[in-house]
């Protein structure tokens, strides 16, 4: 089980999380929304770049939402919570303006039991086998 309090900018409280995203080139330690309103990971281009990935040769990929319509280019990436790292799709875009890098449902939410406890501001993983 992993536990995270959320993270709060200015009067608002967020489930922020800390990720860490691995390639073979590099790797970087962040912290993420976990939002289970979205359906898919997204995460800044100059993530991906200090990573090592080439942005442009994953699969594109158009996302709509309140903000409108982005730009962005899927890829397999490993990511962890804690020591175990999982296969997840994480979608980088050129365009994504929101405050925080983006942790949706599909895959990244697979492997746990996610619990958002907002009384006491805190998220809650559970891995599931």
């Amino acid at each position: 089980m992993k536990e995270f309090s959320y993270f709060q900018k200015g009067n608002q409280f967020f489930p922020l999380v800390d990720v860490k995203l691995k390639t073979e080139k590099n790797q970087i330690i962040l912290k993420a929304l976990v939002d289970s309103g979205a359906t898919y990971s997204v995460f800044r281009a100059e993530i991906g770049e200090y990573l090592g990935i080439e942005i442009e040769k994953g699969k594109p990929v158009y996302l709509e939402g309140v903000g409108g319509r982005i730009l962005g280019y899927m890829h397999n990436i490993l990511i962890s919570l804690d020591r175990r790292f999982y296969k997840c799709k994480i979608i980088f875009s050129r365009e994504l303006t929101v405050s925080f890098n983006i942790l949706g449902r599909d895959n990244f939410f697979y492997p746990f039991l996610i619990t958002f406890f907002e009384k006491k501001r805190k998220i809650i993983f559970r891995e599931i086998a």
